[in-house]
């Protein structure tokens, strides 16, 4: 592999696969960053197996995306503090002794220490007990967090990563839409918030499926559903639309525009409005070079050869979709 090609690989392919016991968990209290430096800190351990990880600060800096904070350092303290906290796990197959858990109430981090003469270091203990949450066999929730870092608010946050765990989920609503629904007790949870009327919880609802559309063009619908008191979100699976005009499969949409996004050199200033202008070219198939973004697409962050692309292509002329878990065979 040519080294541009390895640095356009480490800077966009940043999957973390993530325990389905640790995105459910009773985690709402930590703060938006010390969710992030948590899916940071177990993509390394993703990658090395090691509870025991040494990293750059600056490193890390980069993958919460505090590149413009000064005062960064004490922004990461805090974070890896709140990391030692306890929080609720629960309902998972523990790997150690075979067993189904029903809760665990762990912490993520035992401890953290930075050297006087290594102090742009951090040496960071990941807690024993917390492992087995890790390698347990049942699930697990595919992060890009190449995305996932540019979130300013929990409700964006946890909202996308809860869209991304139930996306494929069989439901009775029809295989062409996805849902999944949760009562205000459980979205507090998973938002540390204590409010009381579903009208205070929709409009942070509303607040995070908004930054969802802005980040990626993808529509996540809420509501709240009087009867069965619980809010309701929803999300389109299939777009008839993109199919019968798009050459680029319709799961590949949203990432596109993105791809694009951020590979436009110059200043953008009203980002969502420029972002649903793309998708519309996109999704009609009048975007100039479409064909060429995308197979830079699959080449650059995905690590397709030119043969492997070439076989994604159908004879009329449209892209078959590519499977998650062959990313994860080339990824571990």
């Amino acid at each position: 592999m040519n080294k541009s090609l390895e640095k356009a690989k480490k800077k966009h392919f940043e999957f973390l696969r993530k325990n389905n016991a640790i995105t459910d968990a009773k985690n709402g209290e930590l703060s938006l960053g010390a969710m992030k430096s948590l899916d940071a800190i177990l993509h390394v351990y993703q990658d090395t197996k090691d509870t025991k990880i040494k990293l750059e600060l600056s490193v890390l800096r980069k993958k919460l995306g505090l590149e413009k904070n000064n005062d960064y350092v004490d922004r990461i303290k805090t974070y890896l503090l709140e990391l030692k906290l306890p929080f609720e796990l629960r309902d998972f197959h523990e790997h150690k002794t075979g067993k189904e858990v029903s809760f665990a109430l762990t912490s993520f981090l035992n401890d953290v220490k930075s050297y006087k003469d290594t102090q742009h270091m951090v040496e960071i203990n990941i807690s024993e007990n917390f492992i087995d949450y890790m390698i347990e066999k049942s699930g697990y929730t595919e992060i890009d967090l190449t995305l996932s870092k540019r979130f300013k608010t929990k409700y964006g946050y946890k909202i996308y990563e809860m869209y991304l765990r139930y996306y494929g989920l069989p439901n009775r609503v029809g295989k062409d839409v996805g849902t999944i629904s949760k009562n205000i007790d459980e979205l507090n949870e998973k938002f540390g918030t204590k409010h009381k009327y579903a009208s205070k919880m929709l409009e942070g609802l509303e607040r995070g499926t908004k930054e969802i559309n802005d980040l990626t063009g993808e529509e996540i619908f809420c509501f709240y559903d009087k009867p069965s008191k619980k809010f309701v979100f929803s999300w389109a699976k299939i777009l008839k639309k993109v199919e019968s005009k798009c050459i680029i499969p319709n799961a590949r949409v949203g990432e596109v525009v993105t791809w694009i996004i951020e590979h436009t050199s110059y200043p953008i200033k009203d980002l969502a409005n420029y972002k649903r202008k793309i998708k519309k070219l996109v999704l009609n198939n009048e975007y100039d070079e479409l064909e060429e973004t995308y197979r830079g697409m699959l080449q650059f962050k995905y690590n397709y050869s030119y043969e492997e692309i070439n076989a994604l292509k159908t004879s009329t002329g449209l892209y078959k979709d590519f499977k998650k878990n062959e990313i994860q065979r080339a990824l571990f």
